[in-house]
């Protein structure tokens, strides 16, 4: 207690102003202004859009599920004498329960064989034809490039900006994928579905994402050479299969007269009829009325190079190179 009236005085007087400049230092503390109020109520509303969206997203993201067509396939999958392939991955435009199932048709060879077909909302398609070949190595995608895949070799196809078509042999079935419509599916796409074909027997599962494979393309084998018989001839046997010609490339000696026989094996619409070259300019027309017939034309290549011999309408072709 303070006895001298005015030290106490002055106390009080200090008390007062400290009180007052205490309350007015918390007043300035508790006062934000308004315009960083709004920004800051901004910023927590996007963050919390941010995550509810991200919430969605997640919930209504595509998961790796039973693929809806398989049920189709098990239908039909006993009286079939191979197991039904289908993808595990396509892209998501496709209506996969939509897929249409014909087991009627036939192979290159007259083998059963399977094909599905998937569309698009807009009406596209991707066909997927499955079958064991009779003769695996005379059928062939004609005027393909070979590609390396999971399973192996493979065969891409390209005409034009239209038809894109792979062959992949998976064990001894042979995939046929392909698409009349290449601005649909690029060509990595139509490898990535074909490196996920498994059995519709597991309940194949699928999926929407997929990280897109490198299409590589494998140097094409050394043509054939043919080799001078006794007689000074190089003769040639040329036989056009429902997959093409063989052999596809074979390579002469220029200088050296070839004598070609061409003949055909099974049913091969305009391949029965050849062009064939006899020089950078020049073609031969051969044509077979009938598969037991045959035609032989003999003739000297004069100049080295690479020509390429075809059908009338240019669905079935190969390689002539004639060397020094």
């Amino acid at each position: 207690m303070l006895d001298d009236p005015v030290d106490a005085h002055l106390l009080d007087a200090e008390l007062r102003l400290t009180n007052k400049n205490v309350r007015h230092s918390a007043a300035k503390k508790r006062h934000i202004p308004r315009p960083w109020l709004l920004v800051g109520a901004i910023a927590a509303t996007l963050v919390l859009l941010a995550a509810g969206g991200w919430v969605i997203a997640r919930s209504r993201s595509p998961e790796s599920t039973e693929a809806p067509e398989a049920q189709k396939i098990l239908d039909v999958q006993a009286g079939m004498p191979f197991q039904i392939l289908i993808p595990a991955y396509l892209p998501k435009d496709f209506d996969r329960a939509g897929m249409e199932l014909d087991v009627n048709s036939t192979g290159p060879g007259g083998e059963p064989m399977v094909q599905l077909t998937y569309r698009t909302r807009k009406g596209q398609t991707l066909f997927i034809r499955q079958w064991v070949p009779v003769n695996p190595e005379k059928e062939i995608l004609a005027a393909s490039r070979p590609i390396e895949t999971k399973w192996g070799q493979g065969w891409m196809l390209r005409q034009g900006e239209d038809l894109l078509a792979m062959w992949v042999d998976i064990g001894p079935l042979r995939a046929s994928i392909y698409t009349r419509d290449q601005t649909l599916i690029p060509r990595e796409t139509l490898l990535a579905i074909a490196e996920t074909m498994g059995p519709a027997s597991n309940r194949q599962v699928f999926n929407f994402i997929v990280n897109p494979p490198q299409v590589r393309e494998v140097q094409p084998p050394p043509p054939v050479e043919i080799p001078i018989n006794a007689e000074g001839v190089q003769e040639v046997d040329l036989i056009v299969t429902p997959g093409g010609y063989s052999p596809l490339r074979f390579s002469v000696k220029r200088g050296v007269p070839v004598r070609l026989t061409f003949r055909q094996l099974g049913r091969v619409g305009c391949g029965n009829e050849l062009n064939f070259p006899t020089g950078p300019n020049d073609y031969v027309a051969l044509e077979l009325d009938s598969q037991n017939d045959k035609r032989v034309f003999e003739y000297t290549p004069q100049v080295a190079g690479e020509f390429q011999f075809q059908c009338a309408h240019l669905m079935y072709r190969g390689i002539l190179t004639v060397r020094e």
